[in-house]
């Protein structure tokens, strides 16, 4: 039965939290410390990494996150994740619009999207191997002009 990559993720997280929980608060030198920030600073970062990347053309992320959780802390680099997430998404559905009638965009959308294997997000220490495993086929079959992996991906892991 396949897993939508987002409860993936989330159930990935969970476990790694509650191995870490198990794990105590000894002072062992190969543990790293978690560090938690604000909502406001996550929300900076968020805008920061916004700001970094290239975008679609006639695309525009989110300005600001949604206003649940406010009171929450969030782990450095969430706001960076949900940037590279929005990437991640508004290059597939570039690719998606335009695979079959305009090569130039398309062309460009394949450029933008193999920068995602490298974002943090795609990283060992927040994702996991079948995640990427999946974009790495998606992506392989997009370069044939198969659009089926990104638009399952679009469909199940990317806001509507």
């Amino acid at each position: 039965m396949f897993i939508k990559r987002k409860v993936a993720v989330l159930l990935l997280g969970a476990a790694l939290i509650t191995g870490l929980s198990a794990c105590g608060g000894g002072n062992s030198s190969n543990t790293s410390k978690v560090v938690l920030v604000s909502f406001d600073e996550m929300t900076k970062e968020y805008q920061d990494s916004v700001n970094k990347l290239s975008w679609p053309a006639g695309y525009t992320p989110p300005a600001s996150l949604e206003t649940e959780g406010k009171d929450n802390s969030f782990q450095v680099g969430y706001g960076d994740g949900i940037a590279s997430r929005y990437f991640e998404c508004a290059w597939e559905r570039e690719w998606l619009k335009s695979y079959s009638t305009d090569k130039a965009r398309a062309a460009t959308a394949i450029e933008q999207l193999e920068k995602v294997p490298e974002m943090d997000h795609m990283s060992a220490q927040n994702s996991d191997d079948a995640t990427r495993r999946f974009f790495a086929d998606y992506l392989k079959r997009a370069k044939l002009g198969d659009p089926s992996g990104f638009q399952e991906n679009v469909s199940l892991n990317c806001p509507k």
